[in-house]
């Protein structure tokens, strides 16, 4: 990946294996960060009805008092939910705003959200210093039983100036159940959710936070930061300390369907090159050629690669 050299990129997998199949390995979502009080939480969302919840109270627990979320024309309730979470957690600062575009444009989207929020606070007296981008269905989450020391590692992450980039591992996950052998739902919170969790990092891929106040901007996926060359002793990975982007990106053949129509209808109303999104054109063709029990395919391989 741009950005991120090769020898970055192969000590995070190295520190994902070992993390993986050691003994410390859990899905340890009691642990709060005290530093991501002060940081901002940026969500662009669209027809997520089954994660928006569980996935803002997680990052409330988490620590995360800041969030700005901007809602693609949703039509399935998630703004109510939404709505819903800023009324039962008054600690939060929630703000909610709608979007009549539908193409495509997260990039250059997530950059006015981003400059909006730092105009917003900027006469707050404590103003953000840290800027997370996370999708619906991906979780920061401390995936080590020692949590304690985990915490202290993150929040020292956060105070050291000379830290300007985060750098979060996609660990690919699945509703499933290895008891049952069948696919599940979401409980009330991640530790009780019957789910799998890829054993290795078959395909590298990051998500990142910056620190605010350095001209630094995500690229389109929140993968990386956009034309800012930057030294490497200014990033950071947080899967060394033990932390985790869990990533649910197929839950059901609806959800998958649904998914794959929106997100190729958003990316062909854009003139973004075609690898933007490739394998979701890619599952478009697929179900569109040879019909929709393609979709529970999909569904299963990825449970199997979880597996």
């Amino acid at each position: 990946m741009a950005g991120i050299s090769e020898a970055f990129i192969k000590k995070s997998i190295d520190d994902y294996s070992r993390l993986r199949s050691g003994n410390f390995w859990t899905i340890n979502d009691t642990v709060m960060i005290d530093g991501l009080r002060r940081a901002c939480f940026f969500m662009i969302v669209r027809d997520s009805a089954d994660t928006i919840t569980l996935n803002l109270e997680h990052h409330f627990r988490l620590g995360f008092r800041r969030f700005f979320i901007l809602d693609n024309n949703s039509t399935d309730g998630t703004g109510d939910l939404i709505l819903a979470f800023r009324k039962n957690y008054p600690e939060a600062g929630v703000f909610y705003m709608t979007d009549f575009q539908i193409p495509f444009f997260q990039a250059g989207k997530m950059a006015a959200l981003t400059a909006f929020a730092e105009a917003y606070l900027s006469h707050d007296p404590t103003p953000p210093d840290w800027l997370f981008f996370v999708d619906a269905d991906e979780f920061i989450t401390c995936c080590t039983k020692d949590g304690e020391r985990a915490a202290q590692a993150f929040n020292m992450i956060l105070a050291d100036p000379g830290n300007k980039v985060l750098v979060l591992n996609w660990a690919h996950a699945a509703l499933y159940s290895e008891e049952s052998r069948s696919v599940t739902t979401f409980g009330a919170t991640l530790g009780v959710t019957p789910c799998v969790v890829s054993p290795t990092i078959g395909i590298h891929v990051t998500k990142i936070a910056c620190r605010a106040g350095c001209g630094l901007l995500p690229n389109d996926g929140n993968h990386f930061v956009s034309s800012v060359p930057l030294p490497e002793d200014c990033l950071q990975s947080m899967t060394a300390i033990g932390f985790m982007m869990l990533h649910f990106p197929m839950r059901s053949v609806v959800q998958i369907k649904q998914k794959i129509d929106q997100g190729v209808a958003a990316l062909n109303a854009t003139d973004l090159h075609e690898t933007i999104g490739a394998h979701w054109r890619h599952y478009h063709r697929l179900y569109t050629t040879h019909g929709e029990h393609v979709l529970n395919e999909i569904l299963m391989e990825h449970v199997g690669k979880c597996l």
